[in-house]
């Protein structure tokens, strides 16, 4: 049986909703801990360098770069569910579980059939981490760079993304390359996160941040989006 291409439809229809969110965290985080480096401790759950001390650390899984397959930390033999900084990941199998999502329950994973089989590992992480909210994912090489292990940071030191009408159009274009098949849902998603009303055309999605701004992205027949647009000028209607 040959390995699977692109991840299950159900999964990407949970990770377009969520993705542009998980994104721009991403990218403050990663501005937030920058290039230094890091040392890992799962038993104390924390993430140091650079003076400065994270704790809050949940170990999602690892990546294997010979195998290109992916190993969640629960089945990982060396942890278990009990181990402090797995037993967080419970709630990800559990969502895992109710919205009947393979990836997320499935222990090991053969993404060789992938063509970016390292950055599905990436995507897997980002997506599967929103579900337990925090600020985002770290990852290092380890094994003598043969693989790579993910973990899930959530620490108040670390600064949360809020609505940002100047790169709202930027990122939602984004989001919509990694689910190219869900770009309505990638829309929707990022809307619904920062609590954006919204109105449905079949050409359009439009919304208006409470406060002020509007974001409007525009699709084609088939569903992909031809522009975003946004006016961080504007005021609420009276």
């Amino acid at each position: 049986m040959s390995a699977p291409s692109d991840f299950s439809p159900i999964f990407q229809a949970f990770a377009a909703d969520c993705t542009a969110a998980a994104i721009q965290q991403q990218d403050l985080i990663n501005e937030f801990l920058g290039t230094h480096h890091r040392n890992l401790d799962l038993s104390a759950r924390t993430l140091t360098g650079n003076g400065l001390v994270l704790g809050g650390v949940t170990g999602l899984g690892s990546f294997s770069h010979l195998s290109q397959t992916w190993l969640w930390m629960w089945d990982n033999p060396a942890f278990d569910w009990e181990h402090p900084a797995v037993a967080p990941v419970r709630m990800i199998y559990q969502f895992g579980e109710r919205q009947d999502i393979p990836e997320l329950t499935t222990g090991h994973l053969d993404l060789s059939g992938f063509a970016n089989p390292h950055g599905a590992a990436t995507t897997l992480a980002i997506a599967s981490a929103y579900v337990l909210g925090g600020q985002g994912i770290w990852s290092c090489r380890i094994n003598e760079g043969k693989g790579s292990t993910y973990v899930h940071i959530d620490d108040p030191q670390v600064p949360v993304a809020q609505f940002e009408p100047a790169i709202a159009p930027d990122l939602l274009m984004r989001a919509a390359q990694v689910w190219p098949s869900e770009q309505r849902a990638v829309v929707r998603g990022m809307f619904r996160h920062f609590n954006i009303p919204s109105r449905e055309a079949p050409d359009r999605i439009a919304g208006r941040h409470p406060g002020g701004a509007v974001l409007t992205a525009n699709f084609d027949p088939a569903g992909n989006i031809t522009a975003v647009s946004g006016d961080s000028a504007a005021r609420p209607r009276a």
